[in-house]
C-alpha cells in the first residue's frame, strides 16, 4: 500500500508511474497433452465434449522417450497390454480384448499384419471402448489411430540420428513447407534403420519413405496426396518356451530361468528365420467447404501388402523318456516346428463424409453423414514342417533338410466387401448440456476359396447396426461429466480368414457402458480424466460333445482408468495413466485342451497397469526426465496355465536443446530388471512362449533442425 506522501509524489506531475512488470513469453515445450481429437467423432471436437475415453500420445512425448515402435508408444496408455503377435505384427489388447484388426491411419482401416514405423506419425490416439458406430466391424475394446504428419505453410526441417546398445542405428528425416508456385506445400518423412538386439541373432532392417503434397486451389478446397512405402525385415522371434505341460508332466506354468538371450530357432536366423513385410499405399484426400456451415470430406486409399514369413518356433517342453520335471532345467528339451507363410493382400477404401452445422432455437447441431466402401483381397500360402528338438539350457540349433516335405499345407484366396452408412448428431442444448447420438449400418461379406484339395469354399455375410449414445454435462467451466453406451460387432472373417467352424456364426456383439469426468486444471495447462466402464462381449465356444461352435459364451471387463497430462509448471511436464481392470471369462466353454474356461482370466490382460513420464526443463536448454512402465501379473492364455510375473521398468532421459540442435540420452531399464513383457503362440497347455524384456540399454540421439 502506498503512503499519502508517495501518492502525492506519484501524481505530482499528473502522470501515474507503475512498477515495471516482467512477462515471460517463452513458450511451453514438451507438450504431452491434447485438447481436441478427430478420432472419437470424425469431427474436430474438444475432448471435454466427447463422452468416451480417448488417450492421445503426442509426438513430443514418445520422441523424448526414445520410442522406436508402436508398442513403445502404447506403453503410455494404461489398459493397453502387448502381445508377441506371432513375431510379425503390432498386436495389443485394449480393455481386455484383442485389437489385432483395429489399427487405423488417419481414420482409415489399416488391417495388414506388420510392424508400423513412427517416422511420419504426429500422434497416436486410442479410443477406449466400441467404435463401430463410426468405423465398422471390430473394436471390442477400442481402436488405435495413427495421425500422420502433413504438409503445412510453415517450413519444417529436421534430421535425427540415433545410435544405441547392440549396434542400433537409425536416421530419420522430416522436411516440408510451402512451394513457391501453384498454392502447393509438401512434406517428406523418411527413415532407415539397422538394429540388433539382446536376443541371440536378432536383427532389424527397415526403410520407410512417406512423401505428401497438398494443393489449395482456393480458400475452400484442399487436396492432399500421400504416398507411403515401408520395408521391414527382422528376425521372427516368438521368445522362449514356457514351462508348461499336460497334467502329470511336473511342469508348473512359469517362465524358464535361463538367459534371456536364449533363442530356439534356426542356426542362421538372418537367412532362414525372418519375417519380411512390404507395405505400399497411396491416399488422396479432398476437403471442400461448400458454405459457412457445410463441409465435405473424401478420402480414398489403396494399399498393397506382401508378407514372407519363415520361422522356427518352440511348441512345447518335455523330459526325455516320459520323465517328470523335477526342477532340473538341464533335463528339459524343447519341441519345435517350422513355418513358411506367403501372403499377398490388396486393399481399396473410400470414405465420403459430410458435416452440417445448424443452430435453431439456441440448440446447435453438428451432423455427420458418412458412407464407406471397401474391397480387400488376399492370397495365403502356408506350410508347416517338423523340426528337431533342442535342449532348453544350452540349445544347439539345427535346420531341417532343405528337401523335407511339409507336414501340412494350406493355400487359399479370400476376399471381403464392406459397405457402411453412418450418421452422427452432436447436439449442444446449451453451453453446459450436450449429447451425441450415432449409428452405423454395415454390410460385410467374406468369401474364402481353398486352392488345393480338399477344396472347401466358405462364405460369410453379416448385416449389422452399431448404435452409440452419450451425454455430457459441464456444471462448471473446464469440467465435464459424461455417460455413454455403445455396441460393436466382430464378424467371422474379420481378419480375412474363415474356418468351417465359424463361417456360419452370427457376429460376436460387444456392449459397452461408461461414465466419467474430464477436467482442465491450472488454466488449461493440465488435463485429467477418470472413467468407470463395463465392456461385455459374447464369445464363441465349442461343445466338447458334438464339436459345434456357437456364440453363447461371454467375456466381461469392468474397470476404472485415470489419466493426467500437461504442465505442472512452465518447466515441469508429465504424463501419467493408471488402469484397474477386472476381466473375466464368464462363460467360455472348453478349450482345445478340454479345460473349462468359465471364471478364468483372459490371457495377457493385467489387473493393474500404469505409466508415468516426467520431464523438468533446466536452465540454458538442458532437461532431465524419468519414467516408468508397470504391469501386474498376467496369464499368457485363457486357460490360466502359465503366469507372467508383474514388473516395473524405470527409464531416464537427459537432453540439451537449442534453436537448431538437440542431443538426447535415453537410459532404459535403469536397474536392469529381469522381466517378461508379454507372450504369444499357443492357447492351452502346449506351445506357449514368453518374451523377455530388454535389459539395461542406452540410446543416443542427435537432432539438427533447419
Amino acid at each position: 500500500m502506498m503512503s499519502s506522501a508517495d501518492a502525492e509524489e506519484g501524481f505530482s506531475d499528473g502522470v501515474i508511474r507503475l512498477e515495471p512488470v516482467s512477462v515471460d513469453t517463452t513458450p511451453e515445450t514438451n507438450n504431452f497433452r491434447s485438447v481436441d481429437s478427430n478420432t472419437g467423432t470424425k469431427t474436430d471436437t474438444p475432448l471435454m465434449d466427447v463422452p468416451q475415453t480417448i488417450n492421445v500420445v503426442e509426438r513430443d512425448l514418445f520422441f523424448l522417450e526414445g520410442s522406436r515402435s508402436l508398442e513403445d508408444v502404447l506403453s503410455n496408455v494404461a489398459g493397453v497390454s502387448p502381445s508377441v503377435g506371432d513375431g510379425q505384427r503390432d498386436q495389443v489388447y485394449i480393455r481386455g480384448f484383442v485389437a489385432t484388426n483395429d489399427e487405423y491411419v488417419d481414420g482409415v482401416r489399416d488391417s495388414e499384419t506388420y510392424f508400423r514405423d513412427l517416422a511420419n506419425i504426429e500422434s497416436v490416439e486410442v479410443v477406449q471402448g466400441p467404435a463401430a458406430s463410426l468405423y465398422g466391424h471390430g473394436s471390442a475394446g477400442g481402436i488405435i489411430n495413427r495421425v500422420t504428419r502433413k504438409p503445412s505453410d510453415t517450413p519444417v526441417g529436421e534430421l535425427d540420428l540415433t545410435f544405441g546398445t547392440w549396434g542400433d542405428e537409425r536416421a530419420e528425416l522430416d522436411d516440408g513447407g510451402p512451394l513457391p508456385f501453384g498454392h502447393l506445400s509438401y512434406r517428406l518423412d523418411a527413415a532407415v534403420e539397422r538394429s540388433g538386439g539382446f536376443r541371440n541373432q536378432y536383427f532389424l532392417e527397415r526403410g520407410h519413405l512417406s512423401p505428401s503434397i497438398a494443393w489449395s486451389p482456393s480458400r475452400d478446397t484442399r487436396v492432399l496426396v500421400q504416398l507411403d512405402s515401408l520395408t521391414d525385415r527382422r528376425l521372427d522371434d516368438l521368445g522362449m518356451p514356457a514351462l508348461v505341460g499336460l497334467a502329470g508332466s511336473g511342469f508348473y506354468g512359469t517362465t524358464p530361468d535361463v538367459p534371456i538371450s536364449n533363442y530356439y530357432g534356426s542356426p542362421d536366423g538372418h537367412k532362414a528365420d525372418y519375417v519380411l513385410a512390404e507395405v505400399n499405399s497411396a491416399t488422396v484426400t479432398v476437403d471442400r467447404k461448400i458454405g459457412p456451415d457445410w463441409t465435405v470430406h473424401d478420402v480414398a486409399r489403396t494399399e498393397h501388402y506382401t508378407l514372407d514369413r519363415n520361422n522356427v518356433l518352440p511348441t512345447g517342453v518335455y523330459v526325455p523318456g516320459g520323465g517328470v520335471f523335477d526342477g532340473d532345467l538341464s533335463r528339459v528339451w524343447v519341441d519345435r516346428s517350422g513355418r513358411h507363410i506367403l501372403r499377398d493382400q490388396n486393399d481399396l477404401f473410400d470414405q465420403l463424409e459430410s458435416v452440417w452445422t445448424t443452430d435453431a432455437g439456441g440448440v446447435t447441431q453438428k451432423i455427420l453423414l458418412g458412407f464407406e466402401v471397401a474391397r480387400q483381397t488376399a492370397g495365403v500360402n502356408s506350410e508347416q514342417f517338423g523340426e528337431a528338438p533342442v535342449a532348453l539350457v544350452d540349445p544347439v540349433l539345427t535346420d531341417r533338410p532343405s528337401d523335407e516335405a511339409p507336414s501340412s499345407h494350406t493355400w487359399s484366396a479370400v476376399s471381403s466387401d464392406t459397405a457402411g452408412l453412418y450418421l452422427q448428431d452432436q447436439i449442444a442444448f446449451s453451453a453446459q448440456l450436450k449429447a451425441l447420438l450415432g449409428v452405423r449400418l454395415d454390410y460385410f461379406s467374406v468369401e474364402q476359396d481353398s486352392l488345393i484339395p480338399p477344396t472347401v469354399d466358405l462364405y460369410s455375410l453379416n448385416r449389422t447396426a452399431s448404435p452409440r449414445a452419450g451425454l455430457v454435462w459441464e456444471p462448471a467451466r473446464n469440467y465435464s461429466l459424461y455417460a455413454s453406451a455403445g455396441r460393436s460387432f466382430q464378424p467371422s472373417g474379420d481378419g480375412l480368414s474363415l474356418a468351417a467352424t465359424n463361417a456360419e456364426l452370427a457376429p460376436e456383439e460387444t456392449t459397452s457402458y461408461e461414465v466419467g469426468s474430464k477436467m482442465e486444471l491450472d488454466g488449461g495447462r493440465l488435463t485429467a480424466s477418470v472413467a468407470l466402464f463395463q465392456v461385455e462381449r459374447n464369445i464363441s465356444e465349442t461343445n466338447p460333445l458334438n464339436g459345434i461352435v456357437s456364440n453363447v459364451g461371454d467375456q466381461r471387463s469392468t474397470g476404472v482408468e485415470l489419466a493426467i497430462a500437461g504442465h505442472l509448471s512452465r518447466n515441469w511436464s508429465l504424463s501419467a495413466d493408471y488402469s484397474l481392470l477386472d476381466a473375466v471369462i464368464v462363460d467360455g466353454g472348453y478349450d482345445a485342451g478340454s479345460v473349462l474356461l468359465n471364471g478364468r482370466l483372459p490371457g495377457l490382460v493385467p489387473r493393474n497397469s500404469a505409466s508415468l513420464f516426467m520431464v523438468y526443463e533446466l536452465p540454458r536448454g538442458f532437461g532431465i526426465g524419468a519414467g516408468m512402465v508397470s504391469m501386474g501379473g498376467r496369464y499368457t492364455s485363457n486357460d490360466d496355465s502359465v503366469s507372467l510375473p508383474a514388473f516395473t521398468v524405470l527409464n531416464a532421459v537427459a537432453y540439451y536443446r537449442s534453436a537448431h540442435w538437440e542431443a538426447r540420452l535415453n537410459l532404459n531399464n535403469v536397474i536392469n530388471h529381469r522381466y517378461f513383457v508379454t507372450a504369444g503362440e499357443g492357447t492351452d497347455v502346449t506351445g506357449q512362449t514368453v518374451m523377455p524384456g530388454a535389459p539395461i540399454n542406452l540410446g543416443v540421439t542427435l537432432v539438427r533442425r533447419f
